[in-house]
């Protein structure tokens, strides 16, 4: 298989506040975007890419950061509106279908803070799904309900909610084994979601349905492979995560994001 291209659309917006929990490390806002946007930069960096910021009501400030960016990296591009949460995520979904079919687009929140193996374990998968996603039912009428997991759309969800390890929230899950880590199977994401161009086509219908208050609940359900699995979507997490949404809750667990930012920081300051 080829070397993928990734194609970025990280939608961002610096006036809203935080919805769940506390932002971590004492971040403002505008920092926390700009930490989450370098992050994902250098993770991505060595692989080919373009990246597309979709800003929504952007000050000045958080303007001239990503200008700054744009004329370091040529793959930027940047337009900014006035859309509010449901229309930004339309931009974002358009986007994504107005791709190649073989592009691996990366819908991105703002509130993502990447670590720096991120791309080099999400290209792992995807350049060895075939062997990777290889399953064969020791029973044949599992068959019926799961066909050919190499052959469904891929989603991926780089983060890994602490959550799904409670008892409550625990469900049966397939479970894959790259190079690097494990991948697990899981019925419900956030807007922050990877696949192929040709896979937000194909369920262009209700990833725009769900745009309408930025339901996620919905987006999960109707999209996301649960019982009967056919015609929907195989989606997967890493576990460890490579990204997390930065409010203290929620973290992806088993990583040093202190540290992560703080390497981000001393470099900032060190460039002036």
């Amino acid at each position: 298989m080829k070397q993928p291209h990734f194609h970025v659309v990280f939608r961002t917006c610096d006036v809203v506040q935080a919805l769940r929990g506390v932002r971590p490390f004492g971040l403002s806002k505008r920092v926390l975007i700009q930490h989450c946007f370098i992050s994902l930069l250098e993770a991505i960096k060595p692989y080919s890419h373009s990246i597309h910021i979709l800003g929504d009501k952007l000050s000045p400030e958080l303007i001239a950061f990503f200008e700054t960016m744009k004329a370091k990296d040529s793959s930027i591009t940047l337009s900014n509106g006035e859309y509010g949460n449901d229309e930004s995520i339309r931009q974002s979904l358009l986007r994504a279908v107005d791709r190649p079919d073989d592009e691996w687009v990366y819908l991105c929140e703002d509130d993502y803070l990447h670590a720096p193996q991120a791309f080099e374990w999400i290209n792992e998968l995807i350049l060895t799904r075939e062997e990777v996603l290889a399953y064969k039912p020791r029973r044949g009428f599992m068959s019926l309900f799961l066909g050919d997991l190499r052959k469904k759309p891929l989603i991926i969800h780089p983060a890994d909610y602490p959550d799904r390890y409670r008892t409550d929230q625990k469900t049966l899950s397939f479970l894959f084994l790259t190079k690097f880590n494990h991948w697990r199977q899981i019925a419900n994401t956030t807007f922050t979601i990877m696949a192929e161009a040709k896979t937000f086509k194909k369920y262009k219908k209700d990833l725009f349905r769900s745009a309408r208050g930025a339901d996620d609940d919905y987006l999960s359900h109707r999209v996301l492979e649960r019982l009967p699995y056919r015609g929907r979507a195989l989606c997967v997490s890493p576990i460890p995560g490579v990204a997390t949404h930065m409010h203290e809750q929620v973290m992806t667990p088993l990583v040093d994001w202190e540290k992560i930012n703080q390497n981000i920081l001393e470099r900032l300051k060190a460039n002036g």
